[in-house]
């Protein structure tokens, strides 16, 4: 019978307080026994570096986007069989492992008597790794007002934006690719989102937006505010092997690397790893 660690962090959005208790409970009536440890957030890292060196044939991360993305940096791509639970707001990230949305219960269910072991893919933007997506331009700075919206807190999503530039949509980077056919591209762009995929992926999805008038810069921002950006009128999309990113006057470029708020240096490049850890899938 394999050998099945298990960290739990019920700081993470959707997780309960006795998620630890749950989920033991949940593998015992499927046969299994586990090591389950909640995640205290100022031991976040110590944890996952333990749970990883004790080498275990399954490490179960119920958690959101962030720590099981943190579990797959320290993991690397020979590390242990990473099984994510899904237990934040977004849970993008194991929506990619799975194939679509699903319950913890179910997931967890499906994935031990039945999933598949699957590369997982990375992007890297200079020396820091993505699993997601990387956002440039201040449009990254709408996490905040957009996590408050969902939440029904319009009001905190107001203040967030009061005073802010984000939605200044001013033009002021510019990139340089190389499509998936091999042949460059360059121009400017005011936002760029690069998308990882799925392990079925060959390439990043880059996107970004150039806009021409004042209409096209209110549908970037409203869409990033309430949809996916993406959607907005003036978005176009590459599949690419690499890309570069500068700032006009060389200043730091504003990004999110799967939510979290980073500076990066101007003329930062950005590439995609294959394998950059194994997970347990699912397989929905």
């Amino acid at each position: 019978m394999s050998r099945i660690c298990a960290l739990v962090n019920p700081h993470s959005g959707s997780v309960p307080e006795d998620g630890a208790a749950e989920l033991r409970n949940v593998l015992e009536g499927m046969g299994h026994t586990a090591e389950v440890i909640e995640i205290e957030i100022d031991q976040l890292v110590d944890q996952i570096k333990n749970a990883i060196a004790d080498a275990p044939d399954i490490l179960i991360v119920w958690s959101g986007d962030g720590t099981i993305a943190c579990a797959f940096e320290h993991a690397g791509p020979d590390g242990p069989l990473i099984l994510p639970l899904p237990g934040g707001t977004m849970n993008l990230f194991h929506k990619q492992i799975h194939g679509e949305a699903c319950e913890w219960q179910d997931c967890l269910e499906r994935a031990l008597e039945s999933g598949k072991e699957i590369d997982v893919p990375a992007g890297k933007a200079g020396d820091r790794t993505f699993y997601v997506a990387a956002m440039a331009g201040n449009l990254t700075d709408l996490t905040g007002p957009r996590e408050a919206i969902r939440k029904g807190h319009l009001l905190e999503a107001l203040e967030t934006l009061s005073g802010s530039d984000v939605l200044d949509l001013r033009t002021n980077m510019t990139f340089d690719v190389e499509k998936s056919d091999g042949t460059s591209a360059n121009g400017f762009a005011t936002a760029v989102s690069v998308f990882v995929g799925t392990q079925q992926d060959e390439m990043l999805e880059f996107a970004y937006i150039d806009p021409d008038n004042p209409l096209e810069l209110a549908a970037a921002g409203f869409g990033a505010l309430f949809d996916d950006w993406r959607n907005a009128s003036g978005v176009t999309s590459e599949h690419i092997r690499s890309g570069k990113l500068e700032h006009e006057r060389g200043l730091d470029l504003r990004v999110t690397l799967d939510g979290e708020p980073v500076r990066l240096t101007s003329g930062t490049r950005f590439t995609r790893i294959a394998k950059a850890g194994r997970a347990l899938s699912a397989n929905l």
